[in-house]
C-alpha cells in the first residue's frame, strides 16, 4: 500500500519558494477501514502552511459522532522507558508515543497547539476510548507536522533535485545556515527517526552534507536540517524510493509516429522525467529468432526477439536518432536503461510503433466498412491495391503478434488481395499495411476492438447486492453501453422462470434455466431509461436490459440486477439460523422459509452481483416451514436470498456479506507491567456489533499437557498446552476482569469465541502477556552480562536460578515484533539449553523481546526485557578539516551513535587499488587491506592525532570500536579520505571552463601539466559518495588519452575530489567538484487567470534552488499535436507540444509582460531556462493557461444543452460559428489533466461530423476549457465546462452558535458540501427528521444502517447560499435537521446530509421531562426512568430520543424498555447504546426541555444536575463509585480537564453559580478512576413565568415520585 501520497519540498521565509506548499503529510492513511476495529482519521482543520508562532488544530474523526469518545493525542518519539511501545508494521522499527499534555482538552476530538515552535515538528497520531464499555480504537494514520521559522537562515538543498530515486541511486543533502552544529535528521516512510549518518543503509556525513550512497526503500521519508541552537531550515524534503523494476517510457521527439521517407526522428527514452546518470539501450521487436533476447508479452500471447540497435548508447540523455528513415525502419523499437555504478538495469519499456509513409507510392490499404473503430464480432475487410504485385497484408497486433494475413489467431482468409476477418476480437486490435513483393509499402492502418459492455445503472448499491427500494418509490432504470458508438435501441427484461414461448435468458454463471418476460413499454424512455413509477412489492425481481443496433447488426446483454421492493405484510418469511448480522468462513447456516399452507411450489433463490438467479432446493420440514442448510460458509455463498413460488409470491430477503475467518483480538486495561493488588481488564473482540451472539473463553498458556488442549505457535511452531480460565465466560461483552491480581496471574493469555446456540467457534486469538510484579519471585532470571541492550551478533547467557530445588525449570520468552511468537530455549539453531542455562551464540534483531523463566508447576521468575539492534557503523571525522595544509595537526574522531562510555576505538590507514572503482561504502575491508595507526599519539578516548601532516599522509583512514569487557567489535566505519595540501606541489591540475560548480549533463576538461621529469601520471578522484577510481572511472562518456581527461555528460556522482598521482606516489594539487542535479523552473500569474481583453498581464518565471544568475528565459505556449515540438507535461503520462514565441521580451529577466490582451492570447504558457554562454536547458515548467475574453468575439462556441455543468454519461454537443468556410473551424480544449487536442479528442471522447463536435458518454476527465480557432488562428471565446459525477456531493449541517439554546436566541443552520463543488446553480431544500414513517420519504445516515423518514419545512429553501435562519427560536424548532441540495443546472439532487440536532430550552414549555435518578450520568445495568408532566392533562405525550449511534425513536426502544403510563418510560436496564439527548413530543409536534443522558460501564461516575443552573442558584456534584463502599473518600473534581478541588466527601459544592461556573466537569476517586464528563450550564434568571411553572410542577411531580 502507498504510504505517503503526494509530496514535495516545502520553501518558506527568504529563500527561493517552490510551486507547492505543503506543510501536513499524512502516513498510512486509511481512516475508518479497519477490519476489527475503527481507525481514526486524523486531520488538520488548518489550509495554509504553519509558521512558527502560529496554531494549528488537529481533528480525530472516529467516522460518526464524537460524544461518548475520550480522544488521546500522541508524539512519535523513539523508543524509550515507560512509554507504549509501537512497532511499524514492517516489522522495520519500534518506537514510542509520547503522550501530549492536555491530550483531551480539544472538544469533539480536535487537539489545538495555540503557540507552534519548531519543537512541534514531528509525526502525531491520535486514538478513542470510551470508558462504557472500556474500549479503545486503533491508532489513526500519523501525521507529519512541520513548522517553519520564517526569521531562519538554515536552508536545505539535495543533488540531485528530484523527488523519486531507484535503488543504488545515490542522493547528496546539504545542510546550510548562519547556526553551526547542523545536523541532518529525517523520519522515515517506516517511522525510523535519526540523523545523518543513519542507522541503517549506505550514508555519511562530511561538511554539512549528508551523502546516501545506494538508496533503499528504507530510504523513503522527510528530511530536514536542525542547528545544535534548535534552529530549523527552511524546507523539508519528501524522498520516495523505488525498487529496480522501473518501466522507461519512449516517445519520438517531434510528436508525430508517421514520418515521411528520408526524414529524421529522434526517439527518447524518459525514466521519473530525468534521465540523469542513465545509459540507454535500445532494440527493434522481430520475430523469435535463436541467438536474441526474447521476451512475452504480458498475457502470454506472443513471444518475440529484441534486436539490440547499433549505437545504441549513443544517445546518452535517453535519445536515440535516425537520420534518413526508410521503409525498413517501419516497426516496433523498446527501450531499457542501465547503470554501471553499480550495475543496474530497468524493465523494458513499452513497445513504440514506427510508421514511415512513402509520399511518391501510389499504393493503399482500404477497409470495408471504412472505419477505425469496431465492436467484438463484427467483421471487416483489408483490400491492398497499387502498381506492384505479391501483395500481402501485415500486422502488429497490441499483443505484439507479428504475422502476415491469413493470420495466425482468429477466423482470417485471403483472396485476391483482400483479407476477410470474421468476428473481429479484441486480439486483432493494432496497425496493418500492406507490402509487396518489391519492398513496396501502403498507407498504415490503426484497427480497434473494443468489448461492447452493456450494464443497468441507478445509484451505488450499499450494504448489498441489491438495491432496495420503499413502496411508492420511482425507480429510474437506465440501460448504458460502454466503449460503443451508433445508434442503440434497448429492449426490457424480467428474468423469470424457464417458460416456453419466451426468450432464453443468457447462462451467466448460473446452472438454472431462465426465460426473459419483456417489459410493457409504458415505462420506456429514450436513451436508454425504463422507469417504474409508483413501485409496489410485485415489482421486485431480477431486470436484463439488452442493446441492439442495426448497422452493423450488433446485439448484447447487461448482466442482471436485482431490483426490490420491500413488503410490509410479505406472505412468507425468509429465517436465517443463527440469527446474527455477521457470519463468518465455516459456519453452519440455514435458511428456513416459513410460507403459508395453501401455496406451493416454493424454491430458495439466491442473486449474486453479476452473477444471475440461482433456484437452491429446499427440505420440507412442515407444511409450513422448508429449509436449505450451507455445512460450511464460505464466499461463494454470499449474495441475497429469498424465497418465491411457482406464482411469483415473494418473501422478505435476506444478505449474506462475503465471510472472513473469525479471529478474535485480546486487549489489556491498562496495557502495562502491574503491581500487587492492582485491577486489569482483558477484552476479547471479535464483532464489536454483535457481541451478545458470542460466549468467550479464557486460556493461559502452559507447558505441554496432554490431558489439555494443544497450542500450536503459528510463527514459532512451538507446541504448547492451554489451561481454561477460571470463570473464563463470566466477563461481559468479551471482558474477563481480574479485581486483584497476583503473581501467578502473569503469563501468557488467548482468548476464543463460540456462537451461543451453534458448535461454531473462532481461531485462537494472538497471544498477549500479561504481567504481575513480584517483589519476592520462586526464581530470578540472571543476565551473564547484566544489560538488556546487545547488538546484531553478541552472544547472551540467561540463568534461571530458583530459590527452592523445585527443578523442572524452562526459559521461555514473548517477541511481539513483527510476527510475534511464543517459544522456550532453545529458540533457533543458535541458542542451546544446558541445564538451567540458554546460551545464545549470535543474538539477531528478532531475538527481541520478553524473557522469564517458567517451572513445571507454573511458577515463575522475574520478567526481563532483552533489546537486540543492529550493530551500529562508526563514523570518522577529520578536525580542522580533511583537506589541511602541509604542516598543521589534525585529530580523527571515531563516533558511534549512542554513547561514547563501554568502547575502546581503533584507527586504520587503507591501502586501496585504484586501477579498479572502488565503492568505498560497500567494501569488504580486509585486514591485508589495513595498517593499525601506533598507539604513540593516540588520545583517550575516540580520537587520534596527526601532530605534523605531510603529502604522505595524504589517503583513506577508517576506524572501528570494541566493546569493553566484550570480544564484540563493530564493521569498519566508512573509510575517510584526507589530503594535505602542498604549497608547491610537481604538477598542477587544470579544469575547464574554471570553476566548481556545475550541472547535469554539462561538460568539462581536466589537465595534469607535469613539472617534473617523472612519469606514469593518472587523474584520480574519491567523490562525495564515498568512490574512488582513476579516469576513465568506468564511465561511458569519459575519454582519457593519458592528458586531458574528458568528462562529456556529468552526473551528479561525478561530484568529489580530483587530483592527479604519479606512479611514485608525488600529488599535484586538489579540486573540489561539485555538480547539482537539474533545476526546476516554475511559472507563475496572477491569481485570476481569466482576462477581459486589453487588460494586463505578466507571467514570471523562475528557477528553483539555483544560487546562479546567468540564466536567460526561453517562452512557449502550448500547441496541438503535430504542430510544434513534442515535450513531456508534468502532468503523469502526458505529452504537449510546444511553439516558442517569436519576441524575445523577457529573455533576460524572466518576465513576459502583455501590455494590453487580445483574445490569440489565449492559451497555455511554459517557460525554460538556459544558462548563458551555454548549452544547458533546465527542464520545462509547470503549464500556465490564461484566458481572455472579449464582448465581441468575432466566432462563438454554441453549447448544446448550453450550460457549463453536465453529469457523467451525458451528452453534449459543440458548434463553431463564425465567419468563412465551416471546414476551417475545430473545437479545442485544454482539460484539468493537461491534455490539449482538437475534436475528436485523445480521450475517444468525442466524433467530429459536419463543424459539431459530438460528445456521448462524458466522464470527468472531459471537465475543462473549449474554444473554437480557425485554421487562420482567430479564436471565438473559452468556455470553461465541468462534469460531474453523481454521488460525489455529500453534505453535511452546521449549527450556529449552538446545538443547545435558549429560547429566543436566533440560530443558524449551514449545509455544506464534503467533497467538490457545487457550483453557483443550486438551491437548498430543509427538512426535519422523524423515526420512519408511513408516507414520507425515508433515508439511510451515511456510514449506518439507522433509517429516517424527512418531513418538508414549510419555507424549505429560503436562505442564501445553503443556510437556514431562525430568528427566534421557540420549543417547536428543537429537532433533526437534514439539508439536500437541488444543482438546477444538472436536474439532479444530491444526497441527505446526516441529521444534525437542534435544541431550543423553552421559558415556559408545555412540559418538562424528569429524569429518576435525576443525573445526566447513569452506570450501566441500572434502571431510568422519564416522566413528562404537564398542565394540561388531555393531551399525550410521548417520550423521544436521539442516541449517540443516531437512532431516533419513541419509547418504548426496544426490549427492556416499557411503557409505564403514556407519558412516563421506564428502562430497566441500561446499555451504553442508550446515551443519548431525551425529550418529550406531544403528537401535535410540541416538545419540552432536552436532557443529556451518558451511560458508563466504567466504576465511577459525576452525579451533576441534570437540569440548566440559573445564575445564582446552589449545586452539588459527587463523585459515585459503582462498588464503593467507603462513605467518607476523597475525590478529586476536574473543570475542563484542569484539577479545581479535592474534597471529602467526595462532594463539591458549588454555592452561587455564575457564567464562569460553565464547563465540562469529571472526578476521580482515591483509586484514580475517572468518570467520563458532563457539561453544566448556567441559564440568566428569568421573569415570574419560570417561577410559576416550578410551583405548577412542584406537586405533580411529589405525587408521581411517591407513585413510583
Amino acid at each position: 500500500m502507498r504510504i505517503i501520497d503526494g509530496l514535495h519540498g516545502v520553501t518558506m521565509g527568504r529563500n527561493p519558494p517552490v510551486a507547492t506548499l505543503v506543510c501536513f503529510i499524512s502516513l498510512i492513511g486509511c481512516g475508518y477501514c479497519h477490519g476489527n476495529g475503527i481507525v481514526p482519521k486524523l486531520t488538520q482543520k488548518e489550509n495554509q502552511c504553519i509558521s512558527k508562532g502560529a496554531s494549528v488544530t488537529f481533528v480525530c474523526d472516529t467516522g460518526g459522532s464524537s460524544s461518548g469518545w475520550l480522544f488521546l493525542w500522541y508524539k512519535v518519539v523513539p523508543l524509550r522507558d515507560g512509554l507504549p511501545a509501537v512497532t511499524h508494521q514492517s516489522g522495520r522499527s519500534t518506537y514510542s508515543l509520547e503522550l501530549q499534555p492536555d491530550s483531551s482538552k480539544g472538544d469533539g476530538g480536535s487537539y489545538t497547539l495555540n503557540s507552534t515552535g519548531t519543537e512541534h515538528i514531528g509525526l502525531y497520531v491520535c486514538r478513542a476510548k470510551k470508558e462504557d464499555p472500556v474500549s479503545y480504537t486503533e491508532y489513526s494514520n500519523y501525521l507529519f507536522l512541520w513548522v517553519s521559522d520564517p526569521d531562519s537562515s538554515g536552508c536545505l538543498s539535495k543533488s540531485p533535485n528530484r523527488t523519486n530515486f531507484v535503488e543504488s541511486e545515490s542522493v547528496s543533502l546539504t545542510c546550510g545556515g548562519n547556526g553551526t552544529g547542523w545536523i541532518l535528521k529525517r523520519i522515515s516512510y517506516y517511522f525510523e527517526m535519526s540523523q545523518c549518518p543513519f542507522n541503517t543503509g549506505a550514508s555519511s556525513w562530511e561538511n554539512g552534507t549528508c551523502h546516501i550512497k545506494d538508496v533503499s526503500l528504507y530510504d523513503s521519508g522527510v528530511y530536514w536540517c536542525q542547528s545544535e541552537s534548535g534552529e530549523v531550515s527552511n524546507a523539508f524534503f519528501y524522498i520516495e524510493v523505488h525498487g529496480h523494476g522501473v518501466v522507461p517510457r519512449v516517445n519520438d521527439d517531434e510528436g508525430n509516429q508517421c514520418l515521411s521517407k528520408g526524414a529524421s526522428v529522434t526517439l527518447t527514452c524518459a525514466i521519473y522525467g530525468s534521465s540523469t546518470d542513465w545509459f540507454f539501450q535500445w532494440y527493434r521487436v522481430v520475430l523469435l529468432k535463436d541467438g536474441l533476447l526474447a521476451d512475452t508479452h504480458w498475457p502470454g500471447k506472443s513471444t518475440y526477439s529484441l534486436e539490440l540497435l547499433p549505437h545504441s548508447n549513443a544517445g546518452l540523455v535517453g535519445s536515440y536518432t535516425i537520420n534518413s528513415t526508410g521503409l525498413e525502419h517501419m516497426g516496433l523499437y523498446v527501450c531499457r536503461a542501465k547503470k554501471e555504478e553499480p550495475v543496474l538495469h530497468t524493465d523494458y519499456s513499452k513497445p513504440f510503433f514506427l510508421r514511415v509513409h512513402d509520399p511518391d507510392s501510389a499504393a493503399s490499404l482500404s477497409l470495408i466498412p471504412d472505419r477505425t473503430n469496431y465492436v467484438q464480432s463484427e467483421s471487416v475487410s483489408l483490400t491492398c491495391e497499387g502498381n506492384g504485385t505479391g501483395w500481402i497484408l501485415k500486422r502488429i497486433t497490441n499483443y505484439i503478434e507479428m504475422s502476415q494475413c491469413p493470420f495466425k489467431t482468429g477466423a482470417s482468409s485471403w483472396e485476391n488481395g483482400t483479407c476477410h476477418i470474421k468476428d473481429v476480437s479484441l486480439y486483432d486490435s493494432g496497425v496493418y499495411w500492406c507490402q509487396s513483393e518489391s519492398g513496396e509499402f501502403t498507407n498504415v492502418v490503426s484497427i480497434n476492438v473494443h468489448d461492447v459492455r452493456v450494464y443497468i445503472t441507478h445509484k451505488a448499491a450499499t450494504w448489498m447486492d441489491a438495491e432496495q427500494f420503499e413502496v411508492g418509490d420511482s425507480i429510474k432504470l437506465h440501460c448504458v453501453v460502454q466503449s460503443s458508438s451508433g445508434a442503440w435501441t434497448f429492449l426490457w427484461y424480467r428474468v423469470v422462470p424457464h417458460r416456453d414461448g419466451l426468450l432464453d435468458a443468457p447462462r451467466w454463471k448460473s446452472d438454472s434455466r431462465y426465460s426473459l418476460e419483456p417489459l410493457s413499454d409504458s415505462g420506456r424512455e429514450a436513451e436508454g431509461y425504463y422507469t417504474l413509477n409508483s413501485a409496489v412489492p410485485e415489482h421486485s425481481g431480477v431486470y436484463v436490459c439488452r442493446a441492439e443496433r442495426e448497422e452493423p447488426v450488433l446485439h448484447a446483454y447487461s448482466p442482471p440486477k436485482l431490483i426490490w421492493v420491500k413488503d410490509s405484510s410479505p406472505p412468507g418469511l425468509l429465517h436465517v439460523s443463527p440469527n446474527v448480522k455477521r457470519f463468518f468462513e465455516n459456519e453452519t447456516v440455514s435458511f428456513h422459509c416459513d410460507v403459508p399452507e395453501n401455496t406451493n411450489g416454493w424454491i430458495l433463490r439466491k442473486y449474486k452481483n453479476s452473477e444471475g438467479p440461482t433456484d437452491l432446493h429446499l427440505k420440507r420440514e412442515t407444511e409450513e416451514m422448508s429449509t436449505f442448510t450451507i455445512e460450511y460458509l464460505n464466499n461463494s455463498h454470499s449474495g441475497v436470498y429469498w424465497c418465491q413460488s411457482e406464482s411469483g409470491k415473494l418473501t422478505n430477503i435476506v444478505n449474506i456479506p462475503p465471510v472472513n475467518k473469525a479471529i478474535p483480538r485480546v486487549q489489556v486495561f491498562p496495557d502495562t507491567w502491574l503491581a500487587l493488588g492492582e485491577s486489569v481488564s482483558l477484552n476479547c473482540d471479535i464483532d464489536k456489533s454483535d457481541l451478545a451472539r458470542w460466549r468467550f473463553l479464557w486460556y493461559k498458556i502452559v507447558l505441554y499437557r496432554e490431558d489439555l488442549l494443544t497450542f500450536t505457535d503459528t510463527h514459532s511452531r512451538s507446541k504448547y498446552s492451554l489451561q481454561l480460565v477460571s470463570e473464563s465466560s463470566s466477563g461481559t461483552g468479551g471482558t474477563y476482569t481480574l479485581d486483584s491480581v497476583r503473581a501467578e496471574h502473569s503469563g501468557l493469555y488467548v482468548c476464543r469465541a463460540e456462537r451461543e446456540q451453534t458448535t461454531y467457534h473462532s481461531e485462537y486469538s494472538q497471544p498477549k502477556l500479561l504481567w504481575v510484579t513480584d517483589s519476592s519471585p520462586e526464581a530470578a532470571l540472571i543476565i551473564s552480562s547484566n544489560r538488556t541492550q546487545y547488538f546484531h551478533s553478541e552472544s547472551l547467557s540467561l540463568s534461571c536460578v530458583a530459590q527452592a530445588d523445585t527443578g523442572g525449570w524452562s526459559l521461555r520468552r514473548y517477541t511481539d515484533s513483527y510476527p510475534a511468537a511464543v517459544s522456550d530455549c532453545p529458540f533457533s539453531e543458535t541458542a542451546t539449553w544446558d541445564q538451567s542455562t540458554c546460551n545464545i551464540s549470535s543474538l539477531a534483531v528478532s531475538d527481541s523481546g520478553v524473557y522469564w523463566c517458567e517451572s513445571e508447576f507454573g511458577q515463575l521468575s522475574n520478567l526481563v526485557k532483552i533489546k537486540v539492534d543492529f550493530g551500529p557503523r562508526p563514523y570518522l571525522q577529520a578536525s580542522p578539516s580533511t583537506w589541511p595544509a602541509k604542516g598543521q595537526t589534525v585529530t580523527l574522531q571515531c563516533e558511534v551513535s549512542g554513547s561514547k562510555s563501554g568502547w575502546r576505538f581503533l584507527f586504520y590507514r587503507l591501502f586501496l587499488p585504484s586501477e579498479i572503482v572502488t565503492d568505498l561504502n560497500r567494501l569488504e575491508i580486509s585486514e591485508n587491506a589495513t595498517e593499525l595507526l601506533s598507539d604513540s599519539s593516540r588520545e583517550s578516548g575516540d580520537a587520534y592525532t596527526l601532530t605534523s601532516v605531510g603529502p604522505e599522509h595524504s589517503g583513506y583512514y577508517a576506524c572501528r570500536a570494541e566493546r569493553l569487557n566484550s570480544s564484540y567489535r563493530t564493521p569498519y566505519g566508512y573509510p575517510r579520505h584526507l589530503w594535505v595540501i602542498d604549497p608547491s606541489p610537481p604538477a598542477s591540475l587544470s579544469i575547464h571552463p574554471n570553476r566548481s560548480q556545475y550541472f547535469q549533463s554539462e561538460s568539462v576538461i581536466l589537465t595534469c601539466d607535469v613539472k617534473g621529469n617523472s612519469s606514469g601520471w593518472t587523474l584520480r578522484r574519491f567523490t562525495h559518495y564515498n568512490t574512488a577510481s582513476h579516469c576513465a572511472f568506468k564511465h561511458g562518456s569519459v575519454t582519457w588519452n593519458d592528458t586531458p581527461c574528458n568528462l562529456r555528460y556529468l552526473r551528479v556522482t561525478d561530484s568529489g575530489h580530483y587530483w592527479c598521482q604519479s606512479e611514485s606516489g608525488e600529488y599535484s594539487n586538489a579540486v573540489n567538484i561539485t555538480v547539482h542535479g537539474t533545476p526546476m523552473t516554475t511559472l507563475r500569474a496572477p491569481p485570476n487567470d481569466w482576462l477581459t481583453e486589453g487588460a494586463s498581464v505578466t507571467l514570471t518565471c523562475m528557477v528553483i534552488l539555483s544560487q546562479s544568475s546567468d540564466w536567460e528565459y526561453l517562452w512557449y505556449k502550448v500547441v496541438p499535436p503535430g504542430e510544434g515540438k513534442l515535450i513531456e507535461s508534468r502532468f503523469p503520462n502526458t505529452k504537449m507540444s510546444v511553439k516558442p514565441l517569436l519576441d524575445d521580451g523577457g529573455k533576460s529577466t524572466g518576465f513576459y509582460n502583455r501590455s494590453s490582451v487580445v483574445l490569440q492570447d489565449s492559451g497555455i504558457y511554459l517557460c525554460q531556462a538556459r544558462r548563458q554562454n551555454s548549452d544547458f536547458h533546465t527542464e520545462y515548467s509547470n503549464a500556465q493557461p490564461v484566458w481572455v475574453t472579449t464582448p465581441t468575439p468575432s466566432a462563438w462556441l454554441s453549447i448544446s444543452p448550453n450550460r457549463s455543468m453536465h453529469l457523467q454519461s451525458g451528452h453534449l454537443a459543440l458548434r463553431c460559428v463564425g465567419p468563412g468556410h465551416e471546414a476551417e473551424w475545430v473545437v479545442r480544449r485544454y482539460t484539468s489533466a493537461g491534455e490539449l487536442s482538437d475534436c475528436p479528442f485523445e480521450t475517444k471522447s468525442g466524433t467530429w461530423a459536419k463543424s459539431t463536435c459530438n460528445m456521448s458518454l462524458l466522464s470527468a476527465q472531459d471537465s475543462g476549457v473549449y474554444w473554437c480557432q480557425s485554421t487562420s488562428g482567430k479564436l471565438s471565446n473559452p468556455v470553461n465546462i465541468s462534469v460531474h459525477v453523481p454521488g460525489t456531493h455529500y453534505l453535511y449541517v452546521r449549527v450556529s452558535p449552538s446545538h443547545w439554546v435558549t429560547e429566543g436566541s436566533a440560530v443558524t443552520l449551514s449545509c455544506s458540501a464534503e467533497f467538490g463543488d457545487l457550483s453557483s446553480s443550486k438551491r437548498f431544500h430543509w427538512y426535519k427528521a422523524l423515526p420512519v414513517t408511513e408516507g414520507l420519504p425515508s433515508f439511510s445516515r451515511k456510514y449506518s444502517e439507522t433509517k429516517y423518514s424527512v418531513e418538508v419545512l414549510s419555507d424549505s429553501s429560503r436562505g442564501a447560499g445553503g443556510s437556514y435562519t431562525v430568528n427566534s427560536t421557540s420549543p417547536k424548532h428543537s429537532g433533526l435537521y437534514v439539508c439536500r441540495a437541488e444543482i438546477q443546472d444538472l436536474g439532479m439532487y444530491t444526497e441527505y446530509s446526516s441529521p444534525e440536532l437542534l435544541v431550543v430550552t423553552g421559558r415556559s414549555p408545555s412540559a418538562w421531562l424528569y429524569v429518576t435518578p435525576s443525573r445526566s450520568q447513569h452506570f450501566q445495568s441500572d434502571p431510568l426512568t422519564f416522566s413528562c408532566k404537564t398542565k394540561d392533562s388531555g393531551t399525550v405525550w410521548s417520550v423521544r430520543r436521539f442516541t449517540l449511534w443516531g437512532e431516533l425513536s419513541d419509547c418504548p426502544f426496544n426490549d427492556k424498555s416499557k411503557l409505564l403510563n403514556p407519558s412516563t418510560c421506564n428502562i430497566s436496564s441500561l446499555t451504553s447504546s442508550d446515551s443519548g439527548v431525551y425529550w418529550c413530543q406531544s403528537e401535535s409536534g410540541e416538545r419540552s426541555n432536552a436532557v443529556n443522558i451518558t451511560v458508563h460501564n466504567g466504576d465511577v461516575i459525576l452525579e451533576s444536575p441534570v437540569h440548566p443552573l440559573r445564575v445564582g442558584e446552589q449545586a452539588r456534584l459527587r463523585c459515585l463509585g459503582r462498588k464503593s463502599t467507603k462513605s467518607n473518600f476523597i475525590a478529586t473534581f476536574y473543570k475542563d480537564g484542569l484539577h479545581v478541588d479535592n474534597q471529602t466527601p467526595g462532594t463539591m459544592t458549588i454555592l452561587k453559580a455564575s457564567k464562569s461556573h460553565e464547563g465540562w466537569y469529571s472526578c476521580k476517586d482515591e483509586e484514580q478512576r475517572k468518570s467520563p464528563g458532563s457539561w453544566i450550564s448556567v441559564k440568566e434568571a428569568q421573569d415570574d413565568r419560570r417561577g410559576l411553572r416550578k410551583r405548577l410542577f412542584k406537586g405533580m411531580y411529589q405525587r408521581d415520585k411517591d407513585m413510583l
